[in-house]
């Protein structure tokens, strides 16, 4: 859809057919970054990766999230946010995040970022409850305001890959 309708926009593939957008975000509003403005400011699209990469570290320092978390004497078996924030599933992009997830759920878990404003990472220990998390993962997704994806993502040291069971 990005492609075909809005082919002047800023943007890169990510994993599970997924795309990264970027927008400048303003009090009351917010707007896509476009080709145009990347000549204008003199920087690649790379640039503006890393730079989309550090402002989001620095909001995550700024706005610290709360998170959920459901499990036995094994460690965590769920977690995720307690409050909706349209940068909740965005944070999955940054390496810092992860590693703070990774300290939580240890070095490979599973993610669903069904919508913008949440996500569930799940340890992979239990095949039912991952089945679970995939199913209502699906489901979410198609009732969100802003859907991203019906699928489980993989968290490694690797970094974010498409999930199989």
């Amino acid at each position: 859809v990005w492609k075909e309708k809005f082919p002047n926009f800023v943007g890169q593939p990510w994993v599970g057919g997924m795309m990264v957008l970027y927008v400048v975000d303003e009090s009351h509003a917010y707007w896509y970054i476009r080709h145009d403005l990347l000549e204008q400011w003199n920087i690649t699209s790379d640039d503006l990766h890393e730079i989309a990469l550090e402002n989001l570290d620095g909001y995550f320092e700024d706005k610290p999230m709360e998170m959920a978390v459901a499990g036995g004497d094994d460690g965590p078996t769920i977690v995720m946010p307690t409050q909706p924030d349209s940068y909740n599933a965005v944070r999955v992009l940054s390496e810092e995040f992860r590693e703070k997830m990774q300290g939580v759920m240890g070095q490979t878990f599973a993610i669903g970022i069904p919508g913008r404003d949440f996500f569930v990472a799940v340890n992979l220990e239990s095949d039912a409850m991952v089945t679970h998390v995939r199913q209502r993962v699906r489901d979410d997704h198609e009732e969100m305001d802003h859907p991203l994806s019906s699928e489980l993502l993989l968290v490694s040291p690797d970094g974010v890959s498409e999930f199989s069971a």
